[in-house]
């Protein structure tokens, strides 16, 4: 597989990558390519903004949860039927989960993939330093194809000429492929909260708005340079798909909360579940008033402390939920779907919502991060995903913690990350399963086969 692939990454975090690789992705769309686009590591929101340019879904690659011969196949598999594949970087390009080696760095990535990176300086008071900043960038490992260069943040004309300039004296052969003006609109319309970005599935009623801004940033680039570097690539070869990952049909109906609310699933879950299950149903927490006849209920993660009032006023869902659950539901639920399942929440400004109550504890929100990062557990108790001893590896993004009135079984210890309480994650109580790891179908698909035979351990 030799087709076009560029990385879109940065010398830091918050430095433009999503507007950049948004902007890049609706240029080439514009032109006619089929492109297919991807974010490094763990992340729901910025692939929600690939989403609006792109007529396929963004993929996840990480090379924490996955082994290099998932991460090639999965994107091998995801450009069969495209012309070109984006791929936004995490944090800075060298940045990595331990910050001494390279592991689950963009720049990893990039090697494994033997793609080219189009790296994005700040110019912010700043012209001929960059010049520094990039020479450290290009020397640091040369293994890294660093292609193109877009300046974000210019000032004015005058400031963008002078780097331009400086440039093209200093690197021969290196292309400078954007400058991106400063913009208000770019900062009001793509400003952060407190998980990142605010993912478009909350912003249907600015989608045009966003579009327009994005679209003023491509202006700015030049897309023929891009493709002209995504195109001098080397081949990568791919394993057999059913080989790494068998598919395995299984009589099971699923139920999947998926709307506004809890939009944090990884596109290879769903598909996972839609290909060997019988039938998957999709439920809205705020508008549906009960659940179809099913066999599992899966509840991502999102922002339900941020929709609190709505969830607390959809009783009749909550009501089904909990008498179906007692009549033998099962139920997994990740992260957001765990503050759910609780009693109540106590949400940024102090108000109490009631939510599920399956579980007997509350939910209390921090305005810093409680866990934040990849998370790698170890089986203490034989649960509906994996077996005593065995190990688990995923991520956790969370500004709460579950403050339980019960006593409840666990079913991981935590050797890295935080859980529920910094050592355990993974409440386990009769027909339910919950924690704040997220988990990927690519780290492990026995976890998810397991998963799936889970209804039919016990009657219904």
């Amino acid at each position: 597989m030799n087709k076009p692939r560029i990385i879109i990454s940065g010398v830091s975090g918050k430095i433009g990558k999503t507007v950049a690789t948004s902007a890049i992705i609706s240029l080439l769309a514009e032109r006619g390519y089929r492109v297919q686009p991807f974010k490094v590591g763990p992340d729901f929101i910025d692939p929600s903004y690939h989403n609006i340019f792109s007529s396929r879904p963004s993929r996840n690659l990480d090379a924490v949860m996955f082994r290099k011969e998932a991460i090639i196949n999965s994107f091998c598999r995801a450009m069969r039927n495209s012309d070109i594949g984006v791929i936004e970087g995490v944090l800075g390009l060298y940045d990595s989960v331990d910050g001494v080696t390279e592991r689950g760095s963009t720049a990893e990535l990039s090697k494994i993939l033997k793609a080219p990176v189009v790296l994005i300086v700040d110019a912010e008071r700043i012209n001929r330093g960059l010049l520094a900043i990039v020479k450290g960038f290009l020397e640091f490992d040369r293994s890294v194809k660093i292609g193109g260069i877009i300046v974000n943040n210019v000032a004015n004309e005058r400031q963008g000429e002078k780097i331009v300039k400086a440039f093209r004296e200093k690197f021969n052969g290196l292309e400078i492929v954007g400058v991106i003006h400063r913009s208000d609109i770019i900062k009001s319309k793509m400003g952060y909260r407190h998980l990142g970005l605010v993912p478009t599935s909350e912003r249907v009623g600015e989608i045009k708005e966003i579009i327009q801004a994005i679209k003023s940033v491509g202006q700015q680039i030049d897309v023929d340079k891009i493709v002209e570097i995504a195109s001098n690539v080397d081949e990568i070869c791919p394993a057999s798909f059913e080989e790494l990952y068998p598919m395995t049909r299984c009589s099971i109906r699923i139920g999947v909360i998926r709307d506004k609310i809890f939009s944090f699933y990884y596109p290879e879950n769903i598909e996972y579940f839609e290909t060997v299950a019988d039938r998957v149903y999709y439920i809205d927490s705020v508008n549906d008033s009960s659940l179809p006849d099913i066999d599992l209920l899966y509840i991502g993660g999102g922002f339900p402390e941020v929709y609190a009032s709505l969830l607390e006023k959809n009783k009749p869902l909550k009501k089904d939920i909990k008498k179906k659950y007692e009549g033998g539901l099962k139920i997994y639920a990740e992260c957001g779907g765990l503050i759910y399942l609780s009693e109540r929440v106590i949400a940024f400004d102090g108000g109490e919502y009631m939510m599920a109550g399956l579980i007997d504890g509350y939910v209390e929100m921090y305005r810093r991060p409680v866990g934040h990062g990849y998370v790698y557990l170890s089986t203490i108790k034989d649960n509906p995903l994996t077996s005593l001893n065995q190990s688990l590896v995923g991520h956790e993004f969370h500004h709460s913690r579950l403050v339980l009135k019960e006593d409840v079984d666990f079913a991981f210890k935590v050797e890295r990350g935080y859980g529920v309480d910094g050592i355990h994650d993974g409440v386990m109580k009769e027909n339910l399963l919950a924690m704040y790891t997220h988990i990927h179908v690519l780290h492990n698909a026995e976890v998810f086969r397991k998963l799936m035979m889970w209804p039919h351990m016990s009657q219904r």
